[in-house]
């Protein structure tokens, strides 16, 4: 059972992964018909939903894209600020869609906006109290450390739906201002897909290990 839960986890994050890079691949190799980059994509839907004063950047890295709130700037990777590809204006959209959920207050986003600073402090002390209960054969006291772990858990599980409503609302903007045609929309799903696929499978695999760490604890006690 306990290799299992090792091997499982690891299976998935590495399929994942794979299948993300796979998909970009094949999509930046796809240019959409309207030649529209990246840059341009998330201007021009920014601009549309009266967030004109969002900044957007490059970052370096591939698929290192994000949208960084405490500075109110979108940061894309190279290929994606300036290729007109699928994977491009795929990617472009999704990041813009987070800063139409800021500027909604949409409530998952609220949420793990609130969650960021708790989870960094309780995912480090449960790991040093977890540790210290197993070493010391107190485990009372390392399932109050898996407890605090586990806000790491209510993390990824609240990612979920803030990624996937920014996958869905990228879809009807990229429509609905004409970036894409309607044939090209199920490519753009295709790799959108992929990438919310990756949040999936780390829910899952953390899921898991953390399973796997109470029953040790469980099996000890």
């Amino acid at each position: 059972m306990d290799l299992l839960l090792i091997i499982i986890p690891f299976i998935l994050i590495l399929a994942s992964q794979a299948y993300i890079k796979n998909s970009y691949k094949k999509y930046e190799a796809i240019d959409t018909r309207n030649k529209i980059n990246g840059f341009q994509v998330a201007r021009e839907i920014l601009d549309n939903n009266d967030l004109s004063d969002v900044n957007i950047k490059r970052i370096s890295g591939t698929l290192t894209d994000n949208y960084n709130p405490k500075d109110n700037t979108i940061y894309l990777s190279t290929e994606i600020y300036s290729e007109s590809s699928i994977a491009s204006v795929a990617v472009a959209a999704h990041e813009s869609c987070h800063v139409i959920q800021h500027k909604n207050k949409y409530i998952f986003i609220v949420l793990r906006s609130f969650l960021v600073p708790v989870v960094n402090i309780t995912s480090k002390l449960g790991y040093i109290i977890l540790i210290v209960g197993i070493l010391a054969s107190y485990f009372d006291i390392a399932m109050i450390g898996l407890i605090l772990m586990g806000g790491a858990l209510i993390f990824q599980l609240i990612t979920l739906p803030t990624e996937y409503n920014a996958s869905n609302n990228a879809k009807k903007q990229l429509i609905k201002l004409g970036i894409i045609k309607k044939d090209e929309l199920p490519l753009v799903k295709s790799m959108l897909n992929a990438a919310a696929l990756t949040y999936l499978a780390s829910f899952f695999a953390s899921f898991l290990q953390m399973l796997r760490l109470f029953l040790n604890i469980n099996r000890r006690n």
